[in-house]
């Protein structure tokens, strides 16, 4: 008798772990930009990435990318979706053969800009008055914190070669704050960071110029056209075959889900045309159209 109870909890614990592995039948990697850093991006979409496990029957794994390796990452096959910037995403698609197919949509919808800053008082106001400055941005890849600016300058008759200097963050934080100190003149950031750090106490919002500020659909302090927010692009064979039902289950999710809120996302919509950012790209003359 005590054999057979024996025999019947192994067969439910083998019965258990059988139907635990049948559940979550694969991995898929999920790569996303981490511009402000990997822990800050763990902490923001780790419940995304638990949604999409519950929803999919994969574990979903978020892996953190810093915007310098990401297209590395991907060459190599670290991921097999990417959700990031859409001068990445146009990088995928153009020289990786990505796939994207969705679009973020936030608070304030399914489009971003790029905010030029300078110090209240410095008497930097307009894009004129960025010449023989000197300007901090983030990679040069970056879409919100140097894209958008320099074809912004450009459209405007200022080119880089104009600025006394340009020096690359590491955070795009930190350019926020050398302006505060007054250690660099102009600052690149993406629309939304100055409210995020306003809200997290480490700055006031009349501690800055906002160069060129836009009035137009969007909600934030901004100076420059709209662009699409971050897509999700398929990198890999394995993500083309799980995309169908990987998209099904962002366009599901809620702006009241748990995932959402703790992403400060209102979820995520059909792509947004990527074609007014690719002719930016081309008049720069930028990857991938040097």
């Amino acid at each position: 008798m005590k054999a057979i109870k024996t025999y019947q909890r192994w067969v439910v614990c083998v019965s258990f772990v059988f139907c635990s592995l049948s559940v979550v039948a694969d991995t898929i990697n999920l790569g996303v930009n981490a511009p402000r850093s990997a822990v800050k991006t763990m902490i923001k979409w780790n419940k995304l990435g638990n949604y999409l496990t519950s929803e999919m029957g994969d574990y979903v794994k978020i892996v953190p990318l810093n915007p310098a390796i990401t297209i590395d990452a991907v060459r190599d096959g670290k991921v097999d979706f990417m959700l990031g910037n859409p001068v990445v995403t146009i990088m995928l698609r153009e020289q990786h053969k990505g796939t994207p197919f969705a679009t973020v949509k936030k608070k304030h919808g399914s489009q971003f800009s790029g905010a030029i800053i300078s110090k209240k008082g410095s008497g930097i106001k307009t894009a004129a008055d960025l010449k023989g400055k000197k300007v901090m941005s983030y990679k040069k890849k970056s879409a919100g914190a140097y894209v958008f600016q320099i074809k912004h300058l450009m459209e405007r008759g200022v080119s880089e070669s104009d600025f006394a200097s340009i020096e690359i963050a590491k955070k795009q934080d930190d350019i926020v704050l050398a302006v505060k100190a007054g250690v660099i003149d102009v600052g690149f950031i993406k629309s939304g960071l100055l409210e995020s750090m306003a809200a997290e106490g480490r700055i006031n919002l009349n501690e800055f110029n906002v160069i060129d500020n836009q009035n137009d659909s969007l909600d934030l302090l901004h100076s420059t056209a709209l662009y699409p927010e971050w897509c999700m692009t398929s990198v890999t064979d394995k993500g083309n075959a799980k995309m169908k039902k990987l998209k099904a289950a962002l366009l599901k999710l809620s702006n009241d889900h748990a995932a959402a809120k703790k992403a400060k996302i209102a979820g995520f919509v059909e792509l947004e045309e990527l074609d007014n950012l690719a002719d930016a790209l081309r008049s720069l003359r930028m990857a991938p159209y040097y």
